[in-house]
């Protein structure tokens, strides 16, 4: 191409041809080399975000330091105007480019490694930006020491994922402003209403996180009790009525149904020692100071248990259990559905698992074992059964995070690794054997 500059700097014309050259390619003629050019061509997408990324923010910061002439009048600030030039630039609105410039600084300057798997082909621009939103409030040394912890672990995950990883680790390198974050948010729970043009309106509640698990698994056994009894209404209006009735009390059947709700918590967190935090089962994580609170009010109330589940100290990965019956249900299932964190296993995926599948066939003689189980929502569980498509467990065993690999008709390797359990070194002092076995062992339900 002519017109090339020195060094690495591509002048816009060698840059139009090669979007032009991209413009016009020509699809392969098998199978595995279409996948193959998809997915070079997402890395070419995902490099060309990267430098978008440090394009706009070396704009950003030229244009701020341009001397502007002055015109007597009152201006906008000048954010305003570069993220609206910025948006010209890349067909977004001017809002977007202005959000765009501060997420691309943002990466530049303070998610440095983010911003490297980014240009590397390892995540998406979308999701590059989704973590650095997830720091904003952090300090411009934490949000370092997030990356540090999570760059290494980004690749391969969903959005769900991401966000849940990017999240732990801001709860446990901030973990003092981030308590005091929750806590504001939590004196701030309310209840909001809106009607809707068709003769519907929404509800809407803002509620601690341990009360929304509660809240939610309490309307979910409603449906599906509901639904097993022959309700012939679907499971979001046995919600919706369950919900409505229980708060006015205008119907008979308004009693509560007994809830538990999974706090998964190191011993040293829950000792109010470490910073690690405490996952609650289908919603997310929490603070371990919130989490420590939380266990002594229920503990106050009598309403705590202690349930002992089986872990590895080294990487806090859940194991051991088997059963000797061909379907995963009872104990066996809850505890797939807590060391998958309750969402698909499939790399990429966000839905919640629906299927507890074995990764080896039972009539390939897999057994039914935490060790050949994993957690699948219904479509991937579907899509796993497609001709030319395997997997297998990765060395079983006792002693490491469970793992699977697969690999798709078309020779696409999937791989996919169970989050470790919250607890282990992390923010914390050192702890002598008997501790640490303490906190590898110990799963709270209340």
């Amino acid at each position: 191409m002519a017109g090339r500059a020195e060094g690495n700097v591509w002048e816009p014309d060698d840059l139009h041809a090669l979007a032009d050259l991209v413009a016009v390619l020509a699809p392969a003629t098998t199978g595995t080399d279409l996948l193959d050019q998809l997915e070079a061509l997402e890395r070419i997408k995902s490099a060309a975000a990267a430098a978008q990324a440090v394009i706009s923010a070396t704009f950003a910061d030229a244009a701020d330091s341009e001397d502007l002439p002055a015109s007597g009048r009152r201006t906008p600030p000048r954010a305003m105007s570069i993220g609206a030039e910025v948006a010209l630039a890349t067909l977004a609105s001017p809002y977007a480019g202005e959000q765009r410039v501060l997420l691309s600084r943002r990466l530049r300057d303070h998610l440095p490694l983010t911003l490297a798997a980014l240009a590397r082909g390892e995540l998406t621009e979308e999701r590059a930006f989704a973590v650095a939103r997830e720091v904003a409030h952090l300090t411009p040394e934490q949000r370092r020491r997030v990356d540090e912890d999570v760059a290494p672990r980004l690749t391969g995950l969903g959005d769900a994922r991401l966000r849940a990883a990017v999240r732990r680790s801001c709860l446990t390198h901030a973990a003092e402003s981030e308590t005091r974050r929750c806590r504001r948010a939590r004196a701030d729970r309310r209840v909001t209403s809106r009607r809707l043009d068709d003769g519907t309106g929404q509800l809407i509640a803002t509620l601690p996180i341990e009360v929304l698990a509660a809240v939610r698994s309490a309307l979910d056994t409603a449906a599906t009790t509901a639904r097993a009894a022959g309700d012939e209404r679907t499971s979001g209006q046995v919600r919706a009525d369950t919900l409505a009735a229980r708060v006015t009390g205008n119907q008979s059947v308004t009693d509560a149904v007994p809830v538990r709700v999974n706090l998964v918590i190191g011993v040293e967190s829950l000792l109010g020692t470490g910073t690690e935090p405490g996952f609650v089962q289908g919603e997310g994580f929490l603070p371990a100071a919130l989490c420590t609170a939380w266990v002594r009010r229920a503990s106050d109330s009598a309403k705590t248990t202690l349930r002992r589940l089986f872990a590895s100290p080294d990487d806090r990965a859940l194991v051991a259990m088997e059963s000797t019956n061909r379907r995963f249900d009872g104990q066996l299932a809850e505890l797939i559905d807590l060391r998958d964190a309750g969402t698909c296993r499939t790399p990429g995926c966000n839905a919640p698992i629906r299927h507890h599948d074995h990764v080896t066939g039972v009539d390939d003689g897999g057994p039914t074992a935490t060790s050949n189980g994993q957690g699948l929502c219904e479509r991937c569980n579907y899509v796993k059964e497609s001709p030319g498509w395997a997997s297998w467990v990765a060395e079983p065993g006792d002693t490491r995070l469970h793992e699977v690999h697969g690999v798709t008709e078309h020779l696409r390797i999937l791989r996919s690794t169970a989050p470790p359990l919250p607890g282990g070194p992390a923010g914390t002092v050192d702890y002598s054997p008997y501790e640490l076995r303490l906190a590898s062992n110990y799963t709270l339900a209340s």
